[in-house]
């Protein structure tokens, strides 16, 4: 289960404790502990009653939001983020498409391609960068961030508060609405200007959505102490002030991945390489996944790379901080770039203003090698058929509607079986009427602070952002209601610009 109820019943999520948030539209499971908690107490969140029960997720309904607890015991401490292991993904892709040709032979060739692919994924994993989530849904989290970083805390509530591309007319009113506060004031004075933003944050406090958390904090902020804008941005809680600088550390830290493995290739260390001989866990007085605590690196000589004691598994960068060592190559070189394109000085990472706040640095392996890699490729006929059963799905006996699949290696059945349907009752006039859809299933482990979405951007080659993704569909041409392929480029452009890639 994914929750649960502190004391009495009542919900109270500081009793809840867990190693790592879960995606928000998947299936997720997960260990938790709740302080002085009891099953009783956990055990009325399964009496919620939900609109659907089965857990089966891609429906009619778009799924429910349901949430089951159960597999109780009881543990002398709790769980907190540095205590997870790991996170296995089972993921349904559907609609595959590779291949123009008539519907013969496009099966055929998306399933080669597939398995192909997925082969290759297990066989080679891919660059360990930070997905797309970590830069916020308006790709500007990393941009705070480095503001942050460089103190300019009046630029920061500007790139908070400005409009987004989407929202609605009530909030982007409200948004320019601050951006124009100051219209018609004599700037020279103060007393006018100081009373034209605090109605103004008052106003626009009135028209914010209920999950604008870190806007509405500025606004409460500034309508009391208005042009205080550090005071502002400390009135944000502490694990999103966190968000934006460690926003900036990721995106620093995938542009030199980027530069590392255009320098030096994904096979070999290099001369100058920093590797990790010594990670402790959090049993073993370490830090667990996130911090410097038990954790020692050492620079490659040339003596090291003849030796090949290390491998490009071991090689690790940075997350810039005041703590940290930096690669002794043109890595290490392209970090001092990278931070002087954008005003900061390692000087200024050892003086960052919020003491709240843990800018020391971390150390992150280039590459990951997913584990447990299994794959299948089915064909079915409804877009919304699950085609995984998941735990609930197991626990309440809600069989998946069988789905015509290649073995879990990979490897194509035996084209006699005859649950395969085969070529000759597709209607070949039709690229779309009549066809089976393909999808694949692939199942994979993540060490920690690895994001499945980065994973399913090297095993698909295309953009895993929500503006390219929404647009595919779920039958037919996946890509038909993509806006041009220029569209789709762009999209993978800006991504690659933020997460990484070529």
């Amino acid at each position: 289960g994914g929750a649960g109820r502190g004391r009495g019943g009542r919900n109270d999520s500081a009793t809840i404790n867990y190693a790592g948030m879960k995606d928000k539209r998947g299936v997720t499971a997960q260990f938790c502990t709740v302080y002085r908690g009891t099953p009783g107490d956990l055990l009325k969140i399964n009496g919620i009653p939900s609109s659907q029960g089965s857990g089966c997720g891609g429906t009619s309904t778009r799924g429910a939001a349901l949430i089951k607890v159960g597999h109780f015991s009881y543990v002398g401490d709790s769980m907190g983020l540095g205590s997870l292991g790991g996170n296995r993904f089972d993921i349904v892709l559907r609609n595959a498409w590779v291949d123009e040709s008539k519907n013969g032979e496009r099966i055929e060739a998306t399933k080669a391609a597939l398995e192909q692919a997925a082969r290759t994924f297990q066989e080679n994993g891919f660059i360990n960068y930070f997905g797309m989530q970590r830069f916020g849904r308006y790709y500007d989290t990393h941009i705070t961030g480095r503001e942050v970083i460089k103190g300019n805390f009046e630029e920061v509530v500007s790139i908070i508060m400005r409009p987004k591309g989407d929202e609605n007319d009530r909030y982007t009113d409200a948004r320019r609405r601050w951006e124009n506060r100051f219209n018609g004031i004599d700037m020279n004075d103060e007393k006018a200007v100081l009373e034209a933003e605090k109605k103004c944050a008052q106003s626009v406090l009135r028209d914010l959505g209920r999950f604008m958390n870190c806007e509405a904090s500025l606004m409460n902020s500034l309508s009391r102490r208005p042009r205080d804008y550090k005071r502002a941005f400390q009135s944000i809680a502490k694990n999103m002030r966190s968000m934006f600088v460690h926003g900036f550390q990721s995106y620093l830290w995938n542009c030199a991945a980027s530069h590392r493995i255009e320098a030096g290739g994904h096979e070999h260390v290099m001369v100058g390489d920093l590797v990790l001989v010594e990670d402790k866990s959090l049993l073993e007085g370490g830090s667990g996944t996130s911090g410097l605590k038990g954790k020692t690196v050492k620079v490659l000589t040339e003596e090291d790379v003849k030796g090949g004691q290390y491998t490009i598994t071991d090689v690790v960068l940075p997350m810039a901080g005041s703590k940290i060592q930096y690669p002794e190559n043109s890595t290490g070189n392209y970090f001092d770039e990278m931070l002087a394109e954008n005003g900061i000085t390692k000087d200024s990472l050892k003086k960052f203003p919020d003491r709240e706040i843990s800018l020391t640095g971390d150390y992150r392996r280039l590459l990951c090698r997913p584990s447990d890699i299994t794959f299948e490729v089915k064909t079915y006929d409804d877009p919304l058929q699950p085609l995984l059963q998941t735990d609930l799905m197991k626990i309440s006996d809600v069989k998946s509607p069988p789905a015509d699949s290649s073995a879990e290696d990979g490897s194509n059945r035996d084209p006699s079986d005859d649950t395969q349907k085969g070529n000759a009752e597709i209607d070949e006039g039709d690229s779309e009427a009549g066809a089976p859809l393909i999808g694949l299933v692939v199942g994979f482990t993540l060490p920690p602070s690895s994001y499945a979405t980065v994973a399913l951007r090297e095993l698909m080659k295309t953009p895993t952002s929500s503006d390219y993704q929404r647009q595919l569909q779920l039958s037919g041409n996946c890509e038909r209601s993509v806006v041009g392929k220029t569209e789709a480029s762009d999209t993978k452009a800006n991504e690659n610009e933020v997460a990484g890639g070529d």
